[in-house]
């Protein structure tokens, strides 16, 4: 079931570009819309060249960084304008084009690429620059031009269809909320919300190309939210739950209201701007193995009976609720998880299983690419249940009771197989997102259900704090949105105890075991923050046992900011200026995201 998305090249743009769309390079009748639309496209994309060209010769002729910064923020205006086009039909350059300033490591060869685009350029731009880094400013620029370039030759042969376009934009939506007004692609600039005006004005372009006909009540929205930006320009101080609501989810319905016609896409997530922010339209089937795999009634009525069941363990002793208890949400309010084998402890903190399903890989290492390898991984592990699937399998299938479930979950009448185990499991850690926290109900219309000191702590949690830029709401994982194919690791220097100077990193290297590769050293998987007040202690390691501690070490910088040389940390490593207050504030809305529900 899950898409081959092929990121970073050329080659892989058009090979997505074909995915999408059968026969792109055969001639058609282009309906008048789509032309329009298109040759929007190119007016948009050639100005974006022509102020590109300009700061690359402003570059050469060692101009000083004020007119420097000028031409660069024009630059970033156009394409904002066209980013819903550009990041929806060349997803394999987009990474490129505008992605954060962190090395691209492809495991899968052992390649490591540096980062390029907008967000490199931003930063030789808003720092000093010297004579020596001209030239390879100049030749970040190029590099930029050439891929938009790649896209405006190329967007001739992309098919817009009505679907398409209330994809893109519903999707541009999304990525205005959970990386523009966050901060993350404008992070050195802090030019996010002046960006996302350029954004919105995009869009209403792009709709009265597509769709001339009736845009006053689109135009209007989109004026009040402009007129909104324009009033509270204060990064730090902008409301964004207000925004939100007040302008982002109309604006969304507006444009879905120009056509009726709404495809799913059979991705991670399909509907609107409003059911994104509600934790409506994800599907965690998505990241199942196979279409087969998807889960029914049926699979979680017996994946929950085999999650309990002591049966699947070499010492009969052991489920997954030994580790996962449902009244610790899923964790097992433990520094390290037990080793119930050999005694002692594991290496790492048990994680939740809330949500879990809603990420592309598993394991703080990220080593498991579907619930049901990490089934397969526990299961076969020597310090664990230490008894293969097929075992377990075996074991079933002398049980009449589970005959008769499997029969029913897999519409089967033969004996019961490995993989049928793990994905029953799977499908029942599948079902656990239920979106039920006060902050959802605040969401959803009730605003009771949120005081003042939280819907603070949301805007610095999104904004100042830079938290959102990790944990990307709605899921508030490190699962990147709008396309949630990529589940980010962070190196952010976990100390081994609690020390606020002086400190030592945790020694558990995190993904470098897996793949030896120097920057992933230290990286550990971006878990969920939903629920985080029920699942203490918190890291990988369990090192900090209160969400103030937690807090606090992200405002000093992670593990640099308290003493630890660590070359490749990705948090940024200076103090986030927050105050008593404000942390408070922080807390008090994670508080906010713990799920209201009866314990399975």
């Amino acid at each position: 079931m899950r898409k081959i998305l092929l990121l970073g090249c050329i080659t892989g743009s058009i090979l997505l570009c074909q995915y999408f769309f059968s026969g792109c390079n055969a001639k058609k009748q282009v309906p008048a819309g789509e032309e329009k639309l298109k040759q929007w496209f190119y007016a948009k994309s050639d100005s974006l060249l022509y102020k590109l060209q300009s700061l690359d010769s402003a570059v050469n002729n060692k101009a000083a960084l004020p007119l420097l910064q000028q031409y660069f923020k024009e630059s970033r205006l156009l394409f904002k304008k066209t980013e819903a086009i550009t990041e929806y039909y060349f997803q394999g350059l987009t990474k490129r084009i505008n992605g954060p300033v962190l090395p691209d490591v492809k495991t899968e060869d052992g390649q490591v690429w540096p980062p390029h685009g907008f967000q490199v350029i931003e930063q030789f731009i808003f720092a000093e620059l010297g004579d020596s880094l001209r030239k390879p400013l100049s030749d970040e620029i190029k590099l930029l031009q050439n891929d938009l370039k790649f896209c405006r030759s190329n967007m001739e042969q992309m098919r817009i269809l009505p679907s398409h376009f209330n994809e893109l934009t519903q999707q541009e939506m999304v990525r205005i909320a959970a990386l523009g007004i966050t901060g993350f692609d404008s992070p050195v600039a802090f030019y996010s919300l002046t960006e996302t005006t350029a954004a919105i004005e995009g869009l209403t372009g792009m709709a009265a190309a597509f769709h001339p006909a009736d845009q006053a009540k689109l135009n209007s929205i989109a004026q009040d939210a402009i007129r909104y930006l324009h009033s509270n320009n204060d990064f730090n101080a902008f409301n964004r739950m207000d925004f939100l609501l007040q302008n982002m989810v109309p604006l969304g319905n507006a444009l879905l209201a120009l056509d009726t016609v709404v495809k799913k896409n059979g991705g991670a997530f399909s509907g609107s701007f409003e059911n994104w922010l509600k934790g409506e339209g994800f599907n965690a089937d998505y990241y199942s193995p196979y279409a087969a795999a998807a889960a029914n009634p049926a699979k979680v009525t017996l994946g929950k009976k085999l999650f309990f069941d002591t049966r699947l363990s070499a010492t009969g002793k052991i489920s997954c609720g030994t580790c996962h208890k449902p009244e610790y949400y899923f964790t097992d309010g433990k520094t390290r998880a037990d080793n119930f084998v050999h005694g002692g402890s594991l290496q790492r903190n048990t994680p939740t299983l809330y949500y879990a399903a809603l990420q592309s890989h598993q394991f703080y290492d990220l080593r498991s690419v579907s619930l049901e390898d990490q089934a397969h991984d526990v299961m076969k592990s020597s310090n664990e249940f230490n008894l293969q699937a097929q075992q377990a399998a075996s074991l079933l299938n002398t049980d009449t009771v589970y005959k008769k479930l499997f029969a029913t979950a897999f519409s089967k009448t033969d004996s019961i197989s490995a993989f049928e185990v793990r994905n029953a499991i799977a499908a029942y850690i599948r079902s656990l997102q239920p979106f039920a926290s006060r902050f959802d109900d605040y969401i959803k219309g009730n605003k009771q259900a949120l005081n003042t000191e939280e819907i603070k702590g949301f805007n610095l949690f999104v904004g100042k704090a830079k938290c959102g830029t990790c944990h990307f709401m709605p899921l508030f994982n490190g699962n990147i949105p709008p396309w949630y194919v990529r589940s980010e690791s962070e190196i952010i220097g976990v100390p081994a105890k609690i020390q606020w100077g002086n400190a030592r990193i945790d020694p558990d290297s995190g993904r470098y075991k897996i793949n030896r590769l120097p920057e992933l050293m230290f990286a550990f998987k971006t878990p969920t923050v939903r629920n985080v007040e029920q699942t203490a202690p918190y890291m990988h390691n369990g090192v900090f046992t209160n969400l103030d501690d937690v807090v606090e070490f992200y405002h000093k910088g992670g593990g640099v900011g308290i003493g630890i040389e660590l070359q490749f940390q990705s948090l940024p490593f200076d103090s986030l200026q927050l105050d008593m207050q404000e942390k408070k504030q922080i807390v008090a809305f994670m508080r906010a995201l713990t799920d209201k529900t009866e314990k399975p």
